[in-house]
């Protein structure tokens, strides 16, 4: 228990860093953070005020399509968003006096794909930990043992609709897209391989 409990705490902080550098390079971020940037553009607010309210409202739909309503990993949703999201504004605001914003392009795509890397690596790990998930990740659970008869592609093509509806909102609104660039690409179609190579390679034992 106590040696998922660290993974859990590393792989949290990972995924914060990965998906900061991402966003500090911009040249793309995964769908569910480049959302998050949208909405923090659109109504003024902070980006760690924006991914939580993403976040409830990503919970209220999976205890929508769960057809329950699971205090438990409601609770185990809000201890992993909350320090995760504020986690992610806090070092994106660390980067911005960084080299990673004066850099070349060269630099900041090397960066940008270690970030995103980064961040499926992060997913692998706390999902071996098994203890609290965010509910974005929740999300493609339900969706694939729910509605896709186990089928892991297509719940993940499914609940990125979401994040890429909310992105394609926020530029007809500010006529400026936000996270959308290599890096979100590189997530669509990469992260779910590398996820899926990780578990091959890391095993964390009971």
């Amino acid at each position: 228990m106590k040696s998922r409990l660290y993974l859990l705490v590393f792989s949290l902080l990972l995924n914060a860093l990965g998906n900061a550098v991402a966003i500090t390079t911009n040249l793309g971020a995964n769908p569910w953070t480049a959302a998050g940037q949208g909405l923090a553009a659109t109504f003024d607010i902070s980006l760690g005020t924006a991914l939580v309210s993403f976040g409830v409202f990503v919970l209220l739909l999976n205890s929508l399509l769960a057809r329950e309503i699971n205090f438990r990993r409601i609770i185990g949703n809000f201890l992993f968003m909350f320090p995760f999201s504020y986690l992610v504004d806090w070092i994106v605001t660390c980067l911005n006096d960084s080299f990673l914003l004066t850099s070349n392009l060269y630099v900041k795509l090397i960066f940008n794909l270690l970030a995103i890397t980064t961040i499926a690596i992060a997913v692998a790990m706390y999902q071996q930990a098994n203890l609290i998930l965010h509910p974005n990740d929740e999300l493609m659970f339900t969706l694939r043992f729910k509605y896709t008869h186990g089928n892991a592609t297509k719940a993940q093509l499914i609940a990125y609709m979401l994040p890429l509806s909310i992105l394609v909102l926020a530029f007809y609104i500010n006529d400026q897209w936000f996270g959308v660039g290599i890096g979100l690409v590189a997530s669509l179609f990469l992260q779910g391989p590398i996820v899926d190579l990780t578990h091959k390679i890391f095993f964390i034992k009971n």
